[in-house]
């Protein structure tokens, strides 16, 4: 039984290795894939080296039948893991990432988790959704559908756009703006499930920092704990309008001396955005491979319930 990380911002899985040493403790404080306990797994070769954000890993591909929620999925590769990047993986609650992203993206002769479930016929619609809880509850860390969509987890109705590039969940968004102040224009996103914060290019991360009243206190920005003073943050997607509040994007660092207050915005040097949990806690999301597009609805909360 393993723990794994639905990641819409990749398209390779993988899972720690019983086979990694005893001195990667990253991989040893985790459950473990035990090849040699399977009657259908299948040797394929390999080696395979994925670098993210916050660091690596890296093995050899294996094939095997995986099972999720009862599902028996045959045939599929993934990577069995023997090195971790220590600092990040030692301390995660899950075991391995499973990729949700397509073909174009994924190892050479793979088919990816999702569309190898489509392939199969193991769905209705080759469509998944996600519902992320920021709160805990009943429902704990939110819900993913793979065939379809839960109606109860949305307002109003969803608003499609088209994929702007197959391969990542990645669309075109016509503008992002602070209050009435214009930040962006014609910029490609990414929905990322596997990122906690909203990415944005280095080129106007000051611009944006600025307009929601963040300054400057020993080299990085902080913002006002008083969040009503803070302004919206508005993407233009598919002519809607998706705005996080203070609320949503502001961030709370207590030290025992005190509480600093920073922005879930973080500068990367691509030229894209990518909306990782701070903006899919806010807005319900649903992956359609059949069209090719991604659709976003403002999600419930528990006091919609």
């Amino acid at each position: 039984m393993f723990k794994v990380l639905f990641d819409t911002g990749s398209a390779n899985t993988w899972l720690p290795s019983s086979n990694c040493p005893i001195s990667n403790t990253a991989c040893q404080r985790h459950n473990r894939y035990k090849a040699n306990t399977s009657r259908s797994h299948v040797k394929v070769g390999r080696n395979y080296s994925l670098a993210y954000g916050n660091g690596n890993v890296s093995g050899y591909l294996s094939q095997d039948t995986l099972r999720v929620a009862g599902v028996e999925l045959p045939g599929f590769i993934f990577g069995e893991t023997l090195s971790h990047y220590q600092p990040t993986f030692a301390g995660t609650t899950f075991d391995g990432i499973v990729g949700l992203g397509l073909r174009q993206i994924a190892w050479a002769d793979s088919t990816p988790f999702f569309e190898l479930l489509c392939q199969q016929s193991l769905v209705e619609h080759c469509i998944f959704s996600v519902y992320l809880r920021r709160m805990t509850g009943k429902l704990f860390g939110g819900e993913i559908i793979f065939g379809g969509i839960d109606t109860s987890r949305y307002k109003g109705i969803l608003h499609y756009v088209p994929l702007s590039q197959v391969g990542h969940w990645q669309f075109q968004m016509s503008g992002v703006f602070v209050g009435n102040k214009q930040i962006d224009g014609k910029a490609n996103a990414i929905l990322d499930t596997g990122t906690s914060l909203i990415l944005m290019p280095q080129r106007v991360f000051d611009q944006l920092q600025e307009a929601i009243g963040a300054k400057v206190d020993n080299h990085s920005y902080v913002v006002s704990c008083e969040q009503s003073e803070l302004p919206n943050v508005q993407f233009h997607v598919g002519g809607e309008k998706f705005s996080l509040s203070s609320t949503d994007y502001v961030i709370k660092l207590k030290t025992p001396e005190q509480t600093i207050c920073t922005s879930a915005f973080m500068p990367i040097f691509y030229n894209f955005w990518v909306l990782g949990d701070i903006f899919l806690t806010r807005f319900y999301s649903v992956y359609d491979a059949e069209s090719n597009r991604i659709g976003l609805a403002e999600a419930k909360t528990d006091s919609d319930f």
